[in-house]
């Protein structure tokens, strides 16, 4: 591993392991020799064709995170009642032996299953994530599976694929590529470095659409922006095929040759009624015509970006699969400058599968005890857990349904251990909270969802001894109740590392080893180029219904009293969720706020500046009302992510739906409504 000397600072290579498109890859610097602030800094990258030598605004100073004054450096007891962050210091020695008293007790009434471990990608390294699954399959424990994010979308997409990934996103910047149709996804916040490409691509002469339900930053650079309200793509979807069909642009020879049951897709697009359709969706006539001009002009030269936001519905998995028929319709897969950009990670299973099993020593015979995560509220609930880890996430902030969760965490016989660096809102439901390490002190290994490929961390050195990564922490509390002996738990963090490596090709790990990182894909690969995708028979499966799933009918506009609205809640430009509030506390305000439109806040008498009562089935708290330029009428927004500095100011995740996405596989966080009353109107 290439560790650079100069003087008393060492290089290393590090990527950035946050839930987020970029996974930046960059050359930390460190002082291995200073007392405590031995990470100096870190320089991304400029020949990562991603990366390109700049970091997102979140996290260019990670250094002043990692030794933050408030980051956790000694375990602590609660010595108050939940929920609330009370509690005093503890030996590590002593809350090990806490900990492992209670698996032994529950072991010894055979009741091992009742041990959950809950998990999520705060930290996205492979050996984070996944190696503690070595400790809860040994015990004969639970974990949790799936997600709360974007797997409603990748199952949509496996229905007509076989795969969620399809596209090189490099195509963004292929000469080849004329229309870029960026789809629900507010690259200019949540992923710069894509909005790099595409920025490139328009200097370069390539058109840009932009669809939303948010008037967000990238539409400005749009020739064409269509602002539909949320849960209608799947309508917009139906339009646009509509006038292709019309206009005979569908590719009639592709559709033969490579997709099953296209005629159903046409079925169900052919008879519409235009304007009601359009008055659901909430966009213009000119729009709709100007996109379909753009589709048809571009023909085999157009590719989709498809953001994770639009599946953050009850019907999520369906609404990313109807947007994926245009292409299908229009012939773009297979060819430069064509395809749909979601969720890359599977283009990486192959590579991964291996090196997961060692990792987990999960194997497909392996029996342990799964449950589903977005559910994990409702399952604590009505289920008899005993003891729950929870690690790399905050789930008193990203689940939905905050106060039944919240509920379920407060049941006197379930004792919680919460792994993090920093107090937040689940560890004031902790029992005994372990300081982490940051990511840069541990070995790892990291796979960008993006941009696919496998990019490392060599760990630096912590300052603080009682800080653990997740492997040190298992690996501790397994000797601790008597598996010292087992193999798996003799390893190091770091030998498990190096074997990953050694199990990797060798033109690989030498790229991994020399540069930092491993990239799929050439910058110009076309991926399907034979259009053989994994399905039962190599073809697209198209079988309907296509459109018709629930919201045909339904426009939110006309159907609630004229004080409810439709809140989404998408995250912040500066934070990730419910992190990075140490490193940008100036903005926690915003998360006080509720934002609706001008037309809105004066049709209901409201006044901006004062304070609301947001309200619904889940919960009730108050906002500070605030004018937004960017949502369209009877929208309300609340940021996602911590709670405000003010205990009125609950995170947004109070009046999230519980109901996931109807396959079940993630959140459907933008499908709740609320009422919002002027303060003195419910007094």
């Amino acid at each position: 591993m290439k560790i650079e000397k100069n003087s008393n600072k060492r290089i290393r290579f590090g990527t950035c392991t946050k839930d987020c498109y970029g996974s930046c890859v960059f050359k930390g610097s460190w002082n291995d020799d200073a007392a405590e602030y031995k990470f100096i800094s870190g320089y991304p990258i400029k020949d990562h064709p991603f990366t390109m030598g700049f970091f997102c605004p979140k996290l260019k100073q990670r250094q002043d995170l990692i030794y933050h004054p408030n980051r956790l450096k000694v375990p602590l007891i609660r010595n108050f009642s939940k929920p609330k962050n009370s509690f005093e210091p503890i030996n590590f020695d002593k809350a090990l032996n806490i900990i492992a008293k209670k698996i032994m007790d529950i072991n010894e009434d055979g009741n091992s299953s009742s041990i959950l471990g809950a998990f999520y990608s705060g930290n996205s390294g492979l050996i984070s994530m996944y190696s503690p699954i070595r400790f809860f399959k040994t015990l004969g424990a639970t974990i949790t599976g799936g997600g709360i994010c974007n797997e409603g979308g990748c199952a949509g997409l496996t229905h007509l694929f076989g795969t969620y990934s399809t596209t090189n996103p490099f195509q963004l910047i292929n000469p080849a590529t004329r229309l870029i149709v960026v789809w629900g996804s507010n690259l200019s916040e949540s992923n710069i470095h894509a909005y790099f490409l595409v920025k490139q691509a328009i200097r370069t002469g390539a058109k840009l659409v932009v669809i939303d339900s948010r008037r967000t930053q990238i539409a400005k650079k749009a020739g064409c922006f269509l602002h539909l309200y949320p849960g209608t793509d799947h309508l917009l979807a139906k339009l646009v095929i509509n006038e292709l069909i019309n206009n005979k642009s569908h590719d009639e020879k592709f559709l033969k040759i490579h997709v099953d049951f296209y005629s159903s897709i046409i079925q169900e697009a052919i008879q519409i009624d235009k304007e009601k359709l359009i008055s659901q969706t909430g966009i213009k006539s000119h729009s709709l015509q100007k996109f379909v001009d753009l589709l048809i002009a571009f023909k085999h030269h157009t590719i989709f970006n498809v953001g994770y936001g639009i599946q953050k519905d009850y019907y999520g998995g369906r609404i990313v699969k109807s947007v994926a028929l245009i292409q299908i319709i229009l012939g773009n897969f297979g060819k430069p400058g064509t395809g749909l950009i979601y969720s890359q990670s599977d283009f990486m299973k192959p590579l991964l599968r291996p090196l997961l099993e060692y990792i987990t020593q999960i194997t497909p015979d392996s029996n342990i005890k799964e449950i589903t995560l977005i559910n994990l509220g409702s399952i604590l609930a009505s289920e008899d857990y005993q003891l729950l880890f929870i690690y790399n996430f905050n789930p008193a902030s990203s689940l939905p349904n905050q106060n039944q969760f919240r509920r379920a965490l407060l049941r006197d016989d379930l004792f919680v251990v919460n792994i993090d660096m920093f107090l937040n809102e689940t560890t004031k439901y902790a029992d005994i909270v372990i300081p982490a390490k940051f990511d840069l002190e541990s070995h790892d290994l990291i796979s960008p969802y993006y941009i696919p490929g496998l990019s490392i961390n060599i760990g630096g050195p912590c300052p603080y001894p009682n800080c653990m990564s997740n492997y040190e922490f298992f690996q501790r509390l397994a000797w601790r109740i008597g598996l010292k002996d087992i193999e798996i738990f003799q390893e190091t963090e770091e030998s498990i590392f190096n074997r990953c490596l050694t199990m990797l090709p060798s033109k690989i790990r030498k790229e991994v080893n020399s540069k930092g990182y491993y990239l799929y894909f050439n910058l110009d690969y076309v991926a399907f180029t034979d259009m053989s995708f994994p399905t039962q028979n190599n073809r697209i499966q198209a079988l309907g219904p296509h459109f018709k799933f629930g919201r045909e009918d339904v426009n939110f506009r006309l159907n609630h009293n004229n004080n409810e609205f439709l809140l989404i809640t998408p995250s912040h430009p500066y934070f990730l969720h419910s992190q990075l509030g140490q490193l940008h506390s100036k903005y926690l305000e915003v998360f006080g706020k509720v934002y609706l439109t001008s037309e809105d806040i004066k049709s209901n008498g409201f006044i901006r500046g004062n304070p609301v009562l947001v309200s619904n089935e889940y919960g009730n708290a108050e906002y500070i009302l605030e004018e937004s330029r960017t949502l369209k009428s009877r929208m309300a927004l609340i940021f996602s992510g911590p709670s405000s500095p003010f205990s009125r100011n609950p995170n947004a995740n109070f009046f999230t739906p519980d109901k996931p996405e109807e396959l079940g596989l993630s959140g459907a966080y933008n499908s709740g409504i609320v009422k919002i009353l002027k303060i003195l109107e419910e007094r």
